[in-house]
């Protein structure tokens, strides 16, 4: 009889103070407990519901900086120029501070930052400067050759027969030089042909496929991110679950020893909560870890400094509906995909190619014209014999022009077939590009449809799992009490706790897997993005 009046009272006061001894909230924070009736759809502009900022944790040894501005931002997370300084002390790998980021600073660093995208840039003005070198051959080539150069050459002769002036056994000598300079001018013109319009056409194909090569990295970059993004933040609350957990775990464990020290709880009751206090302990390491490893790859697609990381500074919220219907959203990545244009530019490419390699061997007409001056100086540098000499050197110059201008026509016999050959190589590389135009309008009506039903299996979840919080924490606390009160035993506490548990991690993962549908749908359809384009 005492013992049943000690539990009686026991569960007096335990009821006044129901509502103190209730787990923290935590999904209800993030999904409205108090909406009832169905979830909206995919189609509708239903609100989403209310959201908090989430909690994640950080080491104490790393300071939480605040949101900087993103012309602040962008300057003091820019990666280093020097791609090739690696660190060679372990503080220069040590982070010192975790920098909050909102997904749209995420972005923007992100297209500062990627290697990836700094890549595909290159390549854009690469192919510029090829069609630039392509473009040249329209142009008419101009040169000019200059020489200039001394000569000098001596004659003697030897007298056999001489005269009082000249006796036998002298010579007579002359010595003479000739300077020389000149100048040509050299045009060569190719008026017509069967190869330049078609590499022409080719490299700018090439440009417009490099920029939409950027463009489809872009959108990559930001479904990455994103992604990353949405992950990071899904780590951040499972941590605050699982801490939540522990929290909770502790309180059931005291509950137990208390029951057990006044003589109306056992031992094992006591053992069991041990064991389930310990699981949470585990499950909140496993959270902790998992979530550092999320900071990481969202620190690595951004490419940021090596002694920096990241927190989520947006709240964990549904994001803005999808409104277009899955037919809508088809036609729509159809249309916008630069992965379906770039197929046919590879085909335009590969047949532009084919002609070029056919006009090799067709007739091609060309100007060629030249015009020249030279100019030479002779003089006699010296003159006469041993007995007589003239020392004043006699002076002679000369010059003299010259022009041509025609016209050359070249007309290839036989090569061993080889234009054909390149021709038909080229041929095969268009037809290749028409059936990878056909996968990809397949894949990417497959990437359309799984992120829409994503969304809306992930949109309808998050009423379900909202209930199923609210259900499971009453029943925590029903189940607490009935403990408490000795009418209970402490499995229904454990069990209730564990479903409380999976209930919250459940309505966190909801959201997350519907943020990460949109995310993906957006990039199925493409062009939808805020992301900066290059040039803008």
């Amino acid at each position: 009889m005492a013992a049943f009046l000690y539990r009686l009272s026991l569960l007096s006061a335990l009821a006044i103070a129901a509502h103190g001894m209730e787990p923290p909230a935590a999904i209800a924070d993030i999904v409205d407990p108090q909406a009832t009736g169905p979830s909206p759809t995919i189609a509708q502009n239903s609100p989403p519901p209310a959201a908090t900022t989430p909690a994640p944790t950080t080491p104490p040894s790393s300071p939480v900086k605040e949101v900087v501005p993103d012309a602040n931002l962008l300057k003091e997370l820019q990666a280093n120029p020097n791609p090739f300084q690696l660190p060679n002390q372990p503080n220069q790998v040590q982070t010192e501070s975790l920098q909050p980021l909102t997904l749209e600073q995420a972005l923007n660093l992100a297209r500062l930052n990627n290697p990836q995208v700094q890549i595909r840039q290159l390549q854009v003005e690469q192919r510029r400067a090829a069609l630039r070198g392509t473009e040249a051959a329209l142009y008419p080539t101009l040169g000019l050759q200059g020489n200039a150069g001394y000569q000098q050459s001596g004659n003697r002769l030897n007298v056999t027969e001489g005269s009082t002036v000249q006796p036998t056994g002298s010579s007579l000598f002359t010595t003479l030089g000739q300077s020389s300079i000149g100048a040509t001018l050299n045009l060569n013109y190719t008026i017509f042909d069967f190869v330049r319009g078609a590499q022409l056409a080719a490299s700018r194909d090439q440009v417009t496929q490099a920029e939409l090569d950027l463009e489809a990295t872009l959108e990559d970059l930001q479904l990455t991110v994103s992604e990353a993004y949405y992950q990071l933040q899904n780590a951040d609350q499972l941590v605050r679950i699982a801490r939540e957990s522990v929290v909770a775990s502790e309180r059931s464990l005291k509950d137990a020893e208390a029951l057990f020290r006044a003589g109306v709880g056992t031992q094992f009751d006591v053992l069991r909560q041990q064991v389930q206090l310990a699981q949470d302990q585990q499950n909140l390491v496993d959270s902790i870890g998992n979530q550092d490893k999320a900071r990481r790859s969202l620190v690595q697609a951004l490419n940021l400094p090596q002694n920096v990381n990241v927190l989520t500074a947006d709240p964990v919220e549904l994001a803005a509906p999808w409104n277009l219907s899955l037919d809508e959203s088809i036609v729509l990545a159809f249309q916008n995909r630069p992965e379906l244009e770039r197929e046919v530019l590879q085909r335009n490419i590969s047949y532009n190619q084919a002609q070029a390699a056919r006009g090799q061997i067709l007739p091609q007409l060309g100007l060629q014209a030249s015009y020249g001056v030279t100019g030479s100086i002779n003089s006699n540098l010296r003159s006469g014999s041993q007995a007589l000499t003239f020392p004043s050197p006699t002076l002679t110059n000369n010059s003299n022009y010259s022009y041509s201008i025609g016209l050359v026509l070249n007309v290839p016999l036989f090569d061993g077939g080889l234009a054909n050959a390149n021709a038909q190589q080229q041929e095969l590389n268009g037809q290749i590009a028409e059936q990878n135009f056909v996968l990809t309008r397949n894949q990417i009506r497959t990437d359309v449809e799984t992120a829409f039903y994503d969304l809306q299996t992930n949109l309808a979840n998050i009423g379900t799992t909202r209930k199923a919080v609210e259900q499971a924490r009453e029943a925590l606390r029903l189940a607490r009490l009935r403990f408490q009160a000795g009418v209970g035993t402490q499995t229904e506490v454990i069990d209730s706790q564990r479903d409380l548990t999976r209930a919250e991690a459940n309505a966190l993962n909801a959201i997350t897997a519907y943020n990460l549908a949109l995310a993906r749908i957006k990039r199925a359809v493409s062009n939808v993005s805020n992301l900066a384009r290059v040039g803008s």
